[in-house]
């Protein structure tokens, strides 16, 4: 015998109530969409800022950083350019910083000239607000010297990082051996010298498990090391 089941007031308030609910995390998700974190877009303005103490950006034109502006309409960092965001978060998943101190010269010997003498230090401590970066290019910036770079370590789903063409002078090994989950970590034609520093142990990387590519190509290194598990890794 079959029975009709006919809808109670609470049932019909309830199902009311849940559409209400659901109406309203749409709009928030339509509301946020591809909206950047206001502390990653102060971030990246003090990126930028930094990059105004060293003098000779006095006549760069900052390649690629003209929309980092914190103000007017173009306050929207995911529309800002070398940046990718998550379309749905907002979080920036993407930076592509490499050779943002390129300048131009008339004079072709005060271009070479400048290639030694634009070196510059790089403070890390701001990129530490991207937790959810996934690949970091800074290559072509002629960076010296490091500050902050075991800020990193805190950055979990970093995939890519890529510091090639530098001048790294310091022991940058034990810093990016934290960076667990990498996958690429170019390190391709660091000035080092011809020879590749005795005193920089690659062995620091063994604890990188999800390293699928170490590039020392142009470091005078040529080799592989034993990584966690018995897997060689090849530079």
């Amino acid at each position: 015998m079959c029975r009709t089941i006919m809808e109670s007031p609470c049932i019909s308030k309830h199902n009311s109530s849940l559409l209400v609910l659901m109406m309203l995390l749409s709009f928030m998700v339509g509301w946020i969409e591809g909206v950047c974190m206001e502390d990653e877009r102060k971030a990246l303005l003090e990126i930028k800022a930094s990059l105004r103490e060293i003098p000779y950006f006095s006549k760069s034109d900052f390649l690629g950083l003209s929309t980092w502006v914190g103000n007017g309409t173009s306050g929207e960092c995911c529309d800002w350019e070398r940046i990718t965001c998550d379309p749905t978060t907002g979080y920036i998943t993407d930076l592509y910083l490499s050779d943002i101190t390129s300048m131009e010269y008339d004079d072709y010997s005060y271009y070479v000239r400048a290639q030694t003498e634009r070196t510059w230090s790089l403070n890390f401590s701001s990129f530490a607000h991207f937790k959810e970066l996934r690949s970091l290019d800074l290559s072509w910036n002629y960076i010296n010297n490091t500050k902050g770079l075991e800020r990193l370590e805190s950055l979990k789903k970093l995939e890519i990082l890529n510091l090639s063409t530098n001048y790294i002078e310091t022991n940058i090994f034990p810093s990016l051996g934290a960076l667990t989950s990498l996958k690429i970590l170019d390190l391709s034609l660091m000035n080092w010298g011809r020879q590749f520093p005795p005193a920089l142990d690659i062995s620091e990387f063994s604890s990188l498990e999800n390293l699928e590519l170490l590039d020392l190509s142009g470091c005078g290194y040529n080799g592989s090391f034993q990584r966690q598990g018995n897997h060689n890794v090849s530079s």
